[in-house]
């Protein structure tokens, strides 16, 4: 009587000096080498998540001839290139066009441009560029704009499809031209010039300042495909910043063949025509009809 009676181990101020079952201890120890690197993972998504960094892949952007390119948000200054096919004009291809469905859509009118770009396509005559170029947070001076070819000649004209657009009339402004058939080609003060543009001129921008530049690159005797890169100078440091081509395309001419495998002219209902003929006769001023 008056005597309390205490569980093992439980008494108050005595610690438990009962051994823990191995199963609790390594259990827990296994608990918590998984759930640390979980937690890590989870805090890890979350982070780049918020800074837009997370694994999930952007859906990709639709591939149009004409859409405009961008330059990297970490070059000092934004500069960004258009191409333009409203004017009309013709787009050679190397080969013959074969493939029923390719011929459907040239037909029909469909995807174009796709055809184009699965055949490495090129403008025939001369392909006409609109640059923008905008100031960023402090001035600069644009020095040049360099063309770099990426074969060191001319390869023969592209003599496969012809395709060719109509005109909507009308007579570009040409601020730059440049001749692909040379072997360094570089931007002229105009067509005929002789005067190299870049020699005598230069771009100042101010901060948040926009120039815009037509460029026309034109080609009579071969094909080529290039690059562009603009040449600045800031604080006394020289720089440079490639042009990307707008989205699905790329900076490629080609002279006109004497004929071609298979020519087709616009159409009114927007597909395009199947000549009879296999020579540029109504687009080439140097074709031989």
């Amino acid at each position: 009587m008056g005597s309390r009676t205490s569980r093992p181990g439980t008494s108050r101020g005595t610690p438990d000096t009962a051994a823990e079952p191995w199963w609790r201890k390594h259990g827990r120890l296994l608990y918590l080498g998984v759930g640390i690197p979980v937690i890590g993972a989870v805090l890890t998504a979350l982070a780049l998540n918020g800074l837009g960094l997370g694994g999930e892949s952007e859906p990709a952007a639709p591939a149009a001839t004409g859409s405009p390119s961008a330059s990297p948000p970490s070059a000092p200054f934004t500069v960004s290139a258009r191409q333009d096919g409203d004017d009309g004009g013709c787009t050679a291809l190397e080969d013959r066009i074969s493939s029923p469905r390719d011929r459907a859509e040239i037909v029909t009118g469909g995807d174009v441009a796709g055809v184009v770009r699965r055949h490495r396509g090129a403008r025939a005559g001369e392909l006409a560029t609109e640059l923008t170029i905008e100031g960023g947070t402090q001035p600069l001076t644009i020095t040049s704009i360099d063309i770099e070819p990426e074969q060191p000649r001319p390869a023969p004209p592209f003599a496969g499809t012809l395709l060719c657009e109509a005109s909507a009339g009308g007579e570009p402004k040409i601020q730059l031209y440049a001749d692909l058939d040379s072997t360094r080609p570089v931007f002229l003060t105009g067509k005929g010039s002789a005067d190299r543009y870049f020699d005598e001129h230069v771009v100042t921008l101010a901060p948040g300042e926009q120039v815009n530049l037509s460029a026309t690159f034109v080609a009579v005797k071969g094909s080529r495909e290039f690059r562009l890169v603009v040449r600045y100078v800031r604080n006394g440091k020289e720089g440079a910043v490639s042009v990307p081509a707008p989205s699905g395309s790329r900076y490629a001419v080609t002279g006109y063949a004497a004929e071609y495998g298979a020519v087709y002219s616009g159409s009114p209902n927007g597909g395009f025509r199947l000549e009879d003929g296999s020579r540029p006769c109504r687009w080439s001023p140097a074709a031989p009809c």
